[in-house]
């Protein structure tokens, strides 16, 4: 007789209904723990090193499956593919909802096992090339993360690259340097995303000014692929 191994996963919380986390669809939204990052503006830290609820795989997608509201569920964190989520995302397709995945590139042929299943990648691209490691507190992280690139621009799924803009951070210089990189990878949507001080990692950061909306427009015009901003007043395409 074969008996079916329950498979847990670290989970933070789960918001019921989003419109604004996965494009074109209602979605609810569950955030796993863990993060091999330290990025000083993350508004998320509380979940890098959190142990969270260890929550039956099968319980989630049911509770997610009875949720009438909805018709995709983007996963998020923290980071995703710090845990083994291959078995909840296909049961999340097996109950015929789509899937999001938001991911900071660093685990690549997780990444790419996970693909066959997923309907949407959201990857973060947080800086420069050459200033990525001090960034996010690991010396291998851009080369982790140029792979991931790599596997989505050559996959076939739906994906968008992200950047959270941190005026004297991650600003003219380090957008410049990712526009080079859109260029050569080609996203289906590149994000601009307006950096908030209310809750960053270094508490230095909360007294830097948030760019304003002009800024981000003049950042993105400089990209070569579509391009959007997101920030407090809304979401503008340029």
């Amino acid at each position: 007789m074969n008996v079916k191994i329950k498979e847990f996963l670290r989970v933070a919380g789960v918001l019921d209904l989003s419109t604004i986390d996965f494009p074109g669809k209602l979605c609810s939204v569950v955030f796993l723990t863990g993060c091999p990052f330290h990025c000083p503006y993350c508004h998320n830290h509380s979940l890098i090193a959190a142990k969270g609820e260890a929550r039956d795989v099968e319980e989630i997608a049911r509770s997610l499956e009875e949720n009438y509201l909805i018709d995709g569920v983007c996963i998020t964190g923290g980071e995703p593919t710090m845990q083994d989520i291959t078995e909840f995302v296909k049961r999340l397709k097996d109950a015929g909802l789509a899937v999001k995945l938001d991911t900071n590139g660093y685990y690549p042929h997780r990444l790419e096992k996970l693909l066959r299943y997923v309907d949407y990648v959201a990857i973060d691209v947080k800086t420069s090339p050459d200033k990525y490691g001090k960034l996010t507190g690991r010396e291998d992280a851009w080369e982790k993360v140029r792979l991931s690139l790599e596997v989505l621009s050559n996959s076939g799924v739906e994906w968008e690259a992200r950047t959270t803009v941190v005026p004297g951070l991650v600003w003219r210089e380090e957008v410049g340097e990712i526009a080079k990189l859109m260029k050569v990878y080609n996203p289906d949507l590149y994000a601009l995303q307006q950096f908030s001080n209310e809750n960053p990692l270094d508490p230095n950061l909360r007294t830097v000014k948030p760019p304003s909306v002009d800024d981000m427009r003049a950042l993105a015009k400089t990209v070569p692929c579509r391009t959007i901003i997101r920030c407090k007043e809304g979401t503008f395409e340029v």
